[in-house]
Parts: C-alpha cells; sequence; structure tokens
C-alpha cells in the first residue's frame, strides 16, 4: 500500500512537471512570436506608414548597435555604467535593509521619522539631479547618489513593511517555546520578511539603473546615458533606439539573475511546502 502511494505521489510529481514545461514553452513561443511580429511591423511599416525619421527600422537599429559594438568606446560606456549602477544598487540596498530593520526593531525612531522619510521619498529626483552634481561633481560620485537615493526608499520601506507584518502568531509560538527576542528576530521574523525584502530588491533594480541613465544624461562624458543623450541631440532616431533596446536587454539579464537569486534565497519555503504536503 505504501509503495502505491509513493508511485502516485511521483506520478503526479512528474504529470506537474510535464505540465509546467509545456506552459513554459507556451511562454516561450508566444514570446518569440511577439518579438518576430513588431519587428516586422516595424521594418515594413518604416516608410509606407511610419516616418523613419521619428520611428527609425530595424536594419537602421542593427546597424548603428554593429558599429558600436566594434567600437571600444561603446564597451567603456557600458563599463563606466555598470560600475556606477553596481555601487549604486548595493549602497542604496544595504543601507535600506539595514534601516528597515533597524526601524522595525525601534517602532518610537520609525514613527518621528516617518513622515520625513516620506517628504524625502516624494521629491522628484530629477530636481534632485542638478544639486547632487554641483555637491559631488560631473564624476561618477554624482551619478552612484543619484541611484542609490531611488534604491534606497524602495528597499527601506519594503523591509520595513515585511518584518512588521511578519504573522504574529509565529512570533507568539516561539515565545511559547522559550526564544527570546533576538532568536525571534532572527529566525521568525527576518525569514518571514525574506520574501518582501527580495521583492524590494527587485523592484529597484530597474531605479538602480534610471538613476545612473538621468545623471548621465544630464551631465557626463562617459556612459550610456551620455550616448544615449549624444544620438538624442544629434536626432540619431536608430541610435536612440540602439541605447534603448541595449538598457533593456541589460535590465533583463539582470532581472533574469535576479529571479535565480529569489529562487535560491527562498528555496526554503518550497522545502517546506513540500514537508507539509507529505504530511
Amino acid at each position: 500500500m505504501a509503495a502505491a502511494i509513493d508511485d502516485l505521489e511521483i506520478y503526479d510529481s512528474q504529470a506537474a512537471r510535464l505540465v509546467r514545461q509545456r506552459y513554459r514553452r507556451r511562454v516561450t513561443a508566444g514570446q518569440i512570436a511577439f518579438i518576430i511580429g513588431l519587428i516586422t511591423i516595424w521594418q515594413f511599416g518604416s516608410g509606407p506608414l511610419f516616418d523613419p525619421f521619428y520611428v527609425g527600422s530595424p536594419v537602421g537599429v542593427a546597424k548603428v548597435l554593429i558599429n558600436d559594438f566594434i567600437d571600444p568606446r561603446f564597451w567603456n560606456d557600458l563599463r563606466v555604467t555598470g560600475t556606477e549602477m553596481t555601487l549604486g544598487y548595493l549602497l542604496g540596498a544595504l543601507s535600506g535593509i539595514a534601516l528597515g530593520v533597524l526601524f522595525a526593531r525601534w517602532r518610537i525612531a520609525a514613527d518621528i521619522f516617518d513622515p520625513f522619510f516620506t517628504g524625502l521619498n516624494s521629491l522628484p529626483r530629477i530636481a534632485l539631479a542638478p544639486l547632487l552634481v554641483i555637491w559631488f561633481g560631473i564624476d561618477m560620485a554624482s551619478k552612484v547618489v543619484l541611484a542609490t537615493t531611488l534604491v534606497f526608499f524602495l528597499t527601506f520601506l519594503t523591509t520595513l513593511s515585511g518584518i512588521r507584518n511578519v504573522d504574529p502568531a509565529l512570533i507568539n509560538v516561539a515565545r511559547l517555546v522559550g526564544a527570546n527576542e533576538r532568536q525571534i528576530f532572527r529566525y521568525v521574523m527576518l525569514p518571514g520578511a525574506a520574501a518582501w525584502v527580495i521583492n524590494g530588491l527587485k523592484m529597484s533594480l530597474p531605479y538602480a539603473l534610471i538613476g545612473v541613465i538621468v545623471g548621465e544624461f544630464l551631465v557626463s562624458s562617459s556612459g550610456l546615458g551620455y550616448r544615449l543623450n549624444s544620438y538624442s541631440t544629434s536626432y540619431n532616431t536608430n541610435g536612440t533606439f540602439a541605447m534603448l533596446l541595449v538598457m533593456m536587454a541589460l535590465m533583463m539579464i539582470l532581472n533574469a539573475l535576479m529571479g535565480m537569486f529569489e529562487r535560491y534565497a527562498l528555496r526554503w519555503r518550497v522545502d517546506m511546502a513540500t514537508t507539509i504536503q507529505a504530511y
């Protein structure tokens, strides 16, 4: 009887895996079809339907990308933007998570500073960019700080909300078995808020790139934002679309890596769900 149950569970898991694989293949096929259709309409519509001056063409964009890829200055611009984005993201994420954890544990400080953080977060970063240039110069520092400010508030708010929304029943159970406050925070509250924290990290990732690009767009001598500004101000539509595609591809790669990190970091939830189902 037990062997029959085990065989049935294995069969169910294999069937579920096949269903997921078929679904992923359908999603991938749909995405490829969408891209092909969009490129086809864009290519054959540029001229007869749309003015190429405004929309360019896929062939023109491809030519710009090929020329950029063989230009060492493009790779230097990519390196500069990548460095600025990495530093801004790490500084903003680490400081946001640290302060979110501190305020979650220190309620009176959170209540005191809440209106001030809300006011600061409401400020448009584009308005702060000129001030940051004055304070930190036109080099890398001003772009890093701009990206940091965008990432910080997202990670701070999600971390604070995540810890505060941990199920009180779990905390009470931990107290009943004799856990002290430090153990409750480490083994109950932090794991319970992990999904919130990682969601904040995922949400803030594009904003790190946005902050860097805005800073480079305003004042810079290198970087993808500088190259985008150069193409747009010279009315090179194909070049502008080429840089936008590079940024989209960069963010898609980073988002995929973040998704892998999320699955790894939260794998314990899948293991727990499997254990519960087994019982």
